[in-house]
């Protein structure tokens, strides 16, 4: 049976007995429910915290039970008192930390160009960035240069994203195409399309960028020290040069989980820019970066276009694609 709030099995065994039974020594119910005195003590104790339990009048040192009605209306009131009071204490915690939403704000936009604000360490941006999700009310425009996501940062994403899916804030997310090999990014992104959100992807992506509302862009920045920086920036020219930077992309992006087809060279897209990214000079290394693969896959993908177009070096690779037409 469901227990009333407040009452454990052994309260309500104990409170019954009391009840029904006129059992009112804490041997006696002992001895009655075959529980060991400590924790009919421990019961009693608890009742008579909740004006269950009594003083007896007819046995001064031994108590009786209230009625059950008049019990749960005590036990109705005890609940309505601690529901006002957790509702004053939510009151209180939502004024003061409004106030201190406020004084974080200000606080960034004094450290340096009006709208401007930069962010130096994990702590500082995640902070920064939970307080966007929070506020944000009808849109989220999001590029990820990275095909692998960390699992902390993921967990902690999760629940801001769930509380702006369910207010109806849509989300537009470009990722890398390479994310379809990363099992962690791949779980998280497709979780995040299974409740509205849209995603597609690109060969390669300039830089981390978020823009919240069409009214503040978060960009990555760089590092400091070993520690990752960014600048959150609510200059209206550049939120709109931001917007239609991310619109660009999204434009030419591929919805997830649907293949590009090949170009009329028979290129996929993350070929075409990685031979743009050789013609342009890039090492190995920088490319393998800019399109979230590994070394070895890039040195493989560079050997199969130089086999497929009859090429024996980089430098005659780099001249038959621009013959073929494929930069």
């Amino acid at each position: 049976m469901d227990l009333p709030v407040g009452l454990d099995q052994d309260s309500l065994a104990v409170y019954r007995a009391v009840l029904l039974h006129q059992e009112q020594a804490v041997p006696a119910l002992a001895k009655h429910l075959a529980l060991p005195e400590d924790r009919v003590r421990t019961a009693v104790h608890r009742l008579i915290g909740l004006s269950l339990l009594t003083p007896s009048w007819d046995q001064p040192g031994n108590f009786r039970a209230v009625s059950p009605t008049l019990g749960l209306e005590v036990l109705i009131q005890q609940e309505q008192r601690e529901l006002a009071d957790r509702q004053w204490r939510i009151e209180q915690n939502r004024a003061a930390l409004a106030a201190l939403a406020a004084e974080y704000t200000a606080q960034g936009e004094a450290g340096g160009l009006t709208g401007t604000e930069r962010l130096v360490g994990m702590d500082q941006i995640r902070t920064r960035l939970e307080m966007l999700s929070e506020d944000c009310r009808s849109e989220a425009l999001a590029i990820h240069p990275s095909s692998i996501l960390s699992e902390e940062g993921t967990k902690a994403a999760q629940p801001l994203n769930q509380r702006a899916l369910d207010r109806g804030v849509r989300f537009r997310s470009i990722y890398l195409d390479s994310i379809t090999k990363e099992r962690a990014t791949l779980e998280y992104v497709r979780w995040v399309r299974e409740r509205g959100g849209e995603i597609r992807t690109a060969p390669s992506l300039p830089m981390r960028l978020l823009i919240v509302d069409n009214r503040c862009v978060v960009v990555g920045e760089g590092t400091e020290d070993g520690r990752p920086t960014a600048l959150v920036l609510a200059n209206r020219t550049m939120v709109t040069a931001m917007t239609a930077l991310f619109e660009s992309y999204w434009k030419h992006a591929t919805r997830l989980g649907v293949p590009a087809p090949p170009d009329d060279g028979g290129l996929t897209p993350q070929e075409r820019e990685l031979i743009r990214l050789l013609a342009s000079g890039a090492k190995d290394d920088a490319i393998a970066r800019a399109l979230g693969i590994g070394l070895r896959t890039e040195r493989r993908m560079v050997a199969e276009l130089s086999e497929r177009i009859g090429a024996s070096s980089r430098f005659e690779l780099g001249a038959k694609a621009a013959r073929a037409g494929w930069l």
